[in-house]
């Protein structure tokens, strides 16, 4: 028996988990700053809307393959010093966007802003699994995860802002300004890692001054046996589809099938994006609520996702609403439900391997978005072929149901997850 006790936990945690989530707004940022600008720079280069998907396909594949190396450098190296890496690599990619001349310099741009944005994931999960006890994944999570959202929500002001600033001072090509000012906040966000987080707290070690044991398997070709790898996998797919589904196509819904104006577009997905944050932030305080109230982690975890799982079926019937509240109510429905499948699925993929934690973090999001990668084109043509996004925004809400399915049959219902925090009595499943 192993009667070593980690260290108290330190209440600094939490504000590593709000540099997380800011990392994440500014990932988005510097993501999303391309499609607001989509049109000023198809002007500016000349490109048709074939060339514009050249820049987001080669995004997602340089995405995958920055999950997969990531995953393993994180795994070698400590966070301490990836994560901040991967920061400065997309910050300098976006500034450098602003200062593409040929659409060559703007492919290599995106390509290199894929590759290091795709960092973020394998060291921020990577950096909760070490900080926080089993019951508090799921809420950390979840204010990590509720970056991607703020994000998304923020972006659209913050361009129209610079702008208008830069047009205002006599800028020849405005829309370069916000690819550069968006890019210098994470060179601050380095600054802000470096001298608030403490080296302890993201490499711990025991109460004897060694590092804790791994738990989980200790070959990473273990985790490709653990049936719970390939539950994972389907729960990655499913979530991914539906909440990158709506992301791309919702604003096309509504501009093109129901006849928002711009403005009446950009307000609605602002209130979307701000549901979805609600839905994020739900999930993570409830399990956290009812893990300190003596029900079991996993039964938390598995009870929440159903809950979203069943929300996102309201995908059936969206497209189908009549105009007015009841689509967007119904919405609104799916954009808490979509978000919400995220803190489970990260909290899941944390009790693997704590060893192989960035592999495994970037294995099932490197397939996740080279799935993406091949299914836009294909939603593309489905929605062309029909005339209609219903048959794509419809379906996609459909996933995360078998994935819960999938994750009753491949996850062993006594599991619980080993705490940390606590003595090994030898008796953990």
């Amino acid at each position: 028996m192993n009667t070593a006790l980690a260290p108290a936990l330190s209440p600094w945690r939490w504000w590593v988990c709000f540099l997380l989530m800011q990392a994440t707004v500014i990932n988005y940022m510097d993501r999303m700053a391309l499609n607001q600008l989509a049109a000023e720079i198809q002007a500016a280069f000349g490109l048709n809307n074939t060339q514009y998907g050249w820049l987001e396909g080669v995004f997602s594949f340089a995405f995958a393959i920055g999950a997969i190396s990531t995953g393993f450098l994180v795994d070698l190296v400590s966070v301490r010093w990836v994560y901040p890496l991967m920061v400065v690599g997309w910050s300098l990619a976006g500034i450098l966007t602003g200062f593409a001349h040929t659409f060559w310099m703007l492919l290599t741009c995106r390509f290199m802003l894929g590759l290091f944005e795709a960092g973020n994931w394998p060291c921020a999960i990577r950096t909760l699994r070490t900080m926080l006890p089993p019951e508090e994944r799921s809420f950390g999570n979840s204010l990590f995860g509720s970056g991607t959202a703020l994000g998304a929500v923020v972006t659209p002001m913050l361009v129209l802002v610079i702008l208008r600033w830069a047009a205002a001072n006599g800028y020849a090509d405005p829309w370069r300004v916000p690819f550069q000012v968006i890019g210098a906040l994470g060179l601050v966000w380095v600054a802000l890692w470096f001298l608030t987080v403490p080296n302890a707290l993201v490499n711990p070690t025991d109460a004897t001054g060694a590092p804790p044991a791994h738990q989980g398997a200790v070959r990473f070709a273990d985790v490709f046996r653990d049936r719970r790898f390939w539950a994972l996998l389907a729960t990655a797919l499913a979530v991914n589809v539906t909440w990158h589904g709506y992301r791309t196509w919702l604003p096309l819904f509504l501009r093109k099938e129901r006849g928002y104006t711009l403005e009446e577009m950009s307000r609605f997905t602002t209130a979307y994006y701000l549901v979805a944050d609600v839905g994020t932030w739900t999930v993570g305080l409830v399990t956290l609520f009812l893990c300190k109230r003596g029900v079991r982690v996993h039964s938390c975890r598995v009870m929440m996702f159903a809950i979203c799982a069943v929300l996102a079926l309201g995908t059936l019937a969206v497209p189908f609403l009549p105009d007015g509240w009841p689509l967007q109510a119904g919405l609104l429905v799916v954009a808490f439900a979509a978000l919400g499948l995220f803190p489970t699925y990260f909290a899941l993929s944390q009790e693997l391997s704590s060893k192989h934690q960035g592999k495994v973090t970037g294995t099932l999001g490197a397939s996740a978005h080279l799935t993406l990668a091949a299914l836009y084109p294909i939603e593309g043509w489905l929605c062309d072929a029909t005339g209609t996004y219903a048959w794509v925004l419809g379906g996609i809400g459909v996933f995360p149901l078998l994935a819960l399915v999938v994750l009753f049959r491949l996850w062993p219902p006594e599991f619980e997850p080993p705490d940390p925090q606590k003595p090994d009595d030898g008796n953990s499943s």
